[in-house]
């Protein structure tokens, strides 16, 4: 796991000066976000927030170097729990996600309007607690388990934008899925966005 992790970061740095020197003056975009989470294998919801830093390749690709980060707040399904959780239910999970990815922008209008597609590798450093039923005892029981996760999975983004009134900020919404282990989607976010520009045009 360390050689995964040590992989993604020499491909993190290495794309990186390839962005900032795809062009004579780059444009910078930094981006802020917060929304809604689900956990899909665990059935449980949560709250995600993210910040991007935007590099322009091309008229319609980008380069996103990303860092973002979910907790969950609770179940929306009802679960038999433990005999020692005293009726409440401690599912959880969390993880921090750095995410390096490439940006296309598919539709793009004059009015300012983009919708966007862009997917990378996904570093996940977190963790979840779950219930598992246990059907090996004649009296079928279930327990805790606890996962931790230092994994590389795929995210993918779908993403719409469009301008604000204020000309140096856009608005936008995106819906993105963070999948590993064979899984597509683990995580599933929807995420309101601020994004600013910080560099030349």
């Amino acid at each position: 796991m360390k050689a995964h992790r040590l992989l993604l970061i020499l491909l993190f740095c290495s794309l990186l000066p390839l962005a900032t020197h795809a062009q004579v003056k780059p444009n910078l975009q930094y981006t802020v976000g917060f929304g809604s989470s689900i956990d899909g294998m665990n059935d449980l919801y949560g709250l995600n927030f993210t910040n991007e830093l935007n590099v322009r390749l091309g008229k319609r690709t980008s380069f996103n170097a990303g860092l973002s980060f979910y907790q969950s707040l609770g179940s929306y399904n009802e679960k038999t729990l433990p005999e020692y959780s005293n009726g409440k239910n401690n599912e959880q999970s969390s993880g921090i996600f750095i995410t390096p990815s490439f940006k296309y922008d598919i539709i793009q209008r004059p009015s300012g309007f983009n919708l966007a597609f862009s997917a990378g590798p996904s570093l996940q450093l977190g963790g979840e607690t779950f219930i598992r039923s246990d059907f090996i005892s004649e009296a079928p029981s279930t327990s805790y388990y606890v996962n931790k996760y230092q994994r590389i999975g795929l995210f993918m983004e779908l993403e719409a934008e469009w301008n604000s009134k204020n000309p140096n900020r856009k608005n936008a919404v995106s819906l993105s899925a963070f999948g590993a282990d064979n899984s597509i989607p683990w995580y599933l976010n929807a995420t309101y966005k601020m994004r600013f520009k910080v560099g030349k045009k």
